[in-house]
């Protein structure tokens, strides 16, 4: 075993929660560790911990968070999770969250446990030799909206708190979202906010709708974001982001899309299509330019299927 894992699972033995399921696929049995990162109250919200497969470190950090309509899904979701195959290569530490679902959990609840995962990295940074000032976020789906949301909101800490891990900063070096929603009011059909509950009301306003839409947060001075997104995605049209980077680079942001011709959702569709981009290659690409890292480019990335031409 790499020293690296050696040492993870020394230290993260004690925080071990139950053990893991069986390993149905290659990508479980290359987690580390599943462990708690919320408050004492929270046990539920746990992270699956991807070591670093390259270089001595300190290590950038990706924490990904899941799609599922904010109803369901897990840390180990396919489209989401198999972004740790190629990351993990190339020399990133990555984390792979649960967070509060629909019902009866709301927006508010869900941002607030993507932001909980940020500090809890950052406290722990020399646990898992990272670099404490390179986390990213990568959100896809309903994970997309999360990652757009936190990654826009103002970074927060709480400075007085009893808990060390709230008096860390949840500020990210950037983000990378997946098929994300960025605007609810020109979704196809927003009354899903009511129906969840997903704000404080089940007829939220135009008002309220805009106020939980991560384009109204953009400003001068956010991270950069790298937006991935297929042009035929029927559940999250590809113009959120296109809004979204638009926004972005009008605000003096960096912002880059990567459209997916022929994409639906889901990057486990994505395979499937012919001269599909090499849109993992791009997105490590992009994540070592914009931190920097030197990782290598390549190892993980699934084949394609054999019946899409070769691009």
């Amino acid at each position: 075993m790499p020293l690296t894992a050696l040492l993870l699972a020394a230290v993260l033995l004690p925080m071990q929660t139950s053990p893991l399921r069986p390993p149905s696929n290659p990508r479980d049995a290359r987690i580390a560790a599943t462990v708690p990162y919320g408050a004492a109250t929270q046990p539920q919200l746990t992270l699956d911990v991807y070591p670093p497969q390259h270089g001595s470190g300190p290590h950038p950090a990706v924490i990904i968070i899941h799609g599922g309509g904010f109803t369901g899904g897990t840390s180990r979701n396919g489209s989401e999770a198999y972004c740790a195959d190629f990351l993990a290569p190339s020399g990133y530490a990555v984390f792979s969250i649960n967070y509060r679902l629909a019902p009866p959990a709301d927006f508010a609840d869900m941002i607030a446990d993507v932001q909980r995962a940020i500090r809890f990295v950052r406290h722990n940074a020399a646990a898992y030799n990272v670099d404490s000032s390179k986390i990213v976020l990568l959100g896809g789906s309903a994970g997309g909206y999360l990652s757009n949301m936190a990654g826009l909101l103002e970074p927060t800490s709480n400075s007085a708190s009893g808990d060390p891990v709230e008096r860390e900063s949840d500020r990210v070096a950037a983000v990378v979202t997946l098929y994300g929603i960025s605007d609810l009011a020109t979704m196809p059909d927003p009354s899903f906010v009511g129906k969840l509950h997903l704000l404080d009301t089940a007829t939220p306003t135009p008002a309220q709708l805009a106020s939980a839409s991560p384009i109204s947060h953009v400003r001068a001075g956010v991270p950069p974001f790298l937006l991935i997104h297929g042009d035929h995605d029927a559940s999250v049209p590809i113009q959120q982001s296109v809004l979204l980077r638009d926004a972005l680079r009008g605000a003096g942001n960096r912002a880059d899309l990567i459209p997916i011709p022929d994409g639906p959702h889901a990057t486990s569709t994505w395979a499937r299509i012919p001269h599909v981009p090499d849109w993992e290659r791009e997105m490590v690409e992009w994540l070592n330019r914009t931190l920097p890292n030197d990782g290598p480019v390549g190892e993980g990335i699934e084949a394609r299927s054999p019946t899409a031409p070769a691009h």
